[in-house]
C-alpha cells in the first residue's frame, strides 16, 4: 500500500511539473527556424576582386507570384550586405561601372498546407486499426472539415557572382559565394534579426576578403 501512495504521489509531482511548464514563446521558437548555410569555391581567390555592385531591390518568390520589394526589411538585408563587403575591403560601385562582383539578393516564401484525413494516419506509419483489434476498419472523423496545419517559410538567397572573368569564361556568370538564411523574412523577425543573420553569412566565410 505504501509502495502505492509513493508512486500516485510521484505521478501527482511529475502532471504538476507538466502542468506547469509553458511552450516556448515566439522569440525562442522564431530563433530556432534560423538557419544559416553558406558555401564557395574553395578554388577562388577572393582577393582579385575589388569592386562590387548590389541589385537595388530583394527579388520575391512564392508561390503564388514573384515581385520586388524594397521596404524596411529589404533594405537593412542590402544595407547590411554592402557594410560587410566594404568592412572586407570591397568597394561599391555602380552597374555599369564594370564591377568585379555582382550580389544578388532575393526571397523564397513558400506557404505550406497540410490537410488531415481519416486513414493518413495508419498509412503513413501510424497505429493500424488492426493493432486494437478491428482489422476491417478505419479511422473516422465524426465531423468536417479535417483538420488543416499552415505556416510559411521564407529562405533569403545571396549570391556573389563573378563578372570580371565573365568574358574569359564565354560570358557565363559563376557563382563563387552563395548564401542561404532559412526562416528570415518571414514577417515576424526584427530588423535586428536581419542584421545578425546576414553578419553570420560573412562571418562564416572569412575568405571573402579583398586584401
Amino acid at each position: 500500500m505504501k509502495k502505492k501512495i509513493k508512486l500516485l504521489a510521484m505521478v501527482a509531482a511529475v502532471m504538476f511539473m507538466i502542468s506547469c511548464a509553458t511552450y516556448p514563446g515566439m522569440d525562442s521558437r522564431l530563433a530556432e527556424d534560423l538557419v544559416v548555410i553558406t558555401k564557395y569555391d574553395v578554388g577562388t581567390n577572393f582577393t582579385q576582386y575589388k569592386t562590387f555592385s548590389i541589385v537595388d531591390s530583394v527579388s520575391v518568390i512564392s508561390d503564388r507570384d514573384s515581385s520586388k520589394i524594397l521596404d524596411a526589411q529589404a533594405q537593412a538585408l542590402l544595407n547590411q550586405i554592402i557594410g560587410n563587403m566594404q568592412a572586407r575591403g570591397y568597394q561599391k560601385v555602380n552597374r555599369t561601372a564594370k564591377p568585379d562582383l555582382g550580389i544578388n539578393v532575393g526571397v523564397v516564401k513558400i506557404t505550406n498546407v497540410t490537410y488531415y484525413y481519416p486513414g493518413w494516419y495508419w498509412d503513413n506509419g501510424y497505429y493500424n486499426p488492426a493493432y486494437w483489434g478491428y482489422p476491417s476498419y478505419n479511422y473516422w472523423y465524426p465531423y468536417y472539415p479535417p483538420a488543416v496545419s499552415t505556416y510559411s517559410t521564407g529562405t533569403v538567397i545571396i549570391d556573389m557572382v563573378d563578372l570580371k572573368n565573365a568574358p574569359a569564361h564565354n560570358n557565363k556568370l559563376y557563382i563563387e559565394w552563395i548564401a542561404l538564411i532559412r526562416g528570415l523574412m518571414t514577417g515576424y523577425h526584427t530588423l535586428q534579426d536581419v542584421l545578425d543573420n546576414v553578419d553570420q553569412c560573412f562571418a562564416q566565410t572569412p575568405q571573402i576578403r579583398a586584401n
